[in-house]
């Protein structure tokens, strides 16, 4: 179902993540909601709170929203690798709806509650952690970390393969993911796609030949160690 989804998209021309399209809604409405609480406490005019607490309706809904669609975008782009990062914001999430179903739930009845705001401030800083580890996820670097063992490897793989591969994603075909590819099964089958890359359909891929003029077969084994290390499922880094 949510190939259709993407699959319009890209017909659309929108081939990226449409997760950031929904969260800066909600983080834009935490915003409000702590400016708004504090203007109420500083003028004593209780239409600040009011719209203090409507903020936080919008933020709760557009939160609903956004947090599936992460979740989609993650299968999509990083094939559910269980990235640190991610990790940390699937936590970040789920303590953001607690806490606006908090306030939503105490604001009902208690909307001159000196809690309010300590939930608005509370709620901000989580977005504001959620905001931080997505960007440490899109611009923290290409390439993992790994052992010094697999320098080369990574080297390899910064000069050849992170412009298209960057963090285990495929930027020209979003839905081939470097991470959890098949072809890292096999050190055998690796060097069979690389020299010759085939689409599941068996027609020529997009990816260029890594011919043994370009990279020897000892290369091809250090690349192919640290790809293994770094973007296989038992052996992700958590960062």
């Amino acid at each position: 179902m949510s190939s259709i989804f993407y699959d319009l998209l890209a017909g659309l021309g929108f081939t990226h993540p449409f997760h950031p399209v929904l969260v800066h809604v909600p983080a834009g409405m935490s915003i409000g909601a702590v400016c708004f609480a504090f203007l109420a406490l500083a003028t004593g005019n209780r239409v600040y709170r009011v719209t203090a607490y409507q903020a936080t309706v919008l933020a709760f809904i557009f939160a609903l929203l956004a947090i599936p669609v992460g979740i989609l975008d993650w299968q999509r782009f990083y094939g559910g690798a269980g990235i640190f990062e991610i990790r940390m914001k699937l936590v970040l999430a789920s303590l953001y709806v607690f806490l606006l179903v908090t306030a939503l739930g105490w604001g009902r009845w208690h909307l001159d509650s000196m809690a309010m705001p300590t939930l608005y401030v509370l709620s901000l800083f989580t977005v504001m952690g959620l905001g931080f580890f997505g960007g440490e996820l899109v611009y923290r670097g290409f390439s993992p970390d790994a052992p010094e063992q697999y320098d080369t490897g990574r080297r390899i793989f910064e000069s050849n393969c992170s412009g298209c591969h960057r963090r285990g994603e495929n930027v020209i075909v979003s839905t081939m993911p470097l991470r959890n590819a098949p072809q890292l099964s096999d050190f055998n089958d690796f060097v069979t796609y690389i020299r010759e890359p085939r689409m599941p359909d068996g027609s020529p891929g997009i990816m260029p030949r890594f011919t043994l003029e370009k990279l020897s077969d000892k290369e091809a084994r250090q690349l192919y160690d640290y790809l293994y290390f770094a973007f296989l499922t038992p052996n992700r880094p958590l960062h």
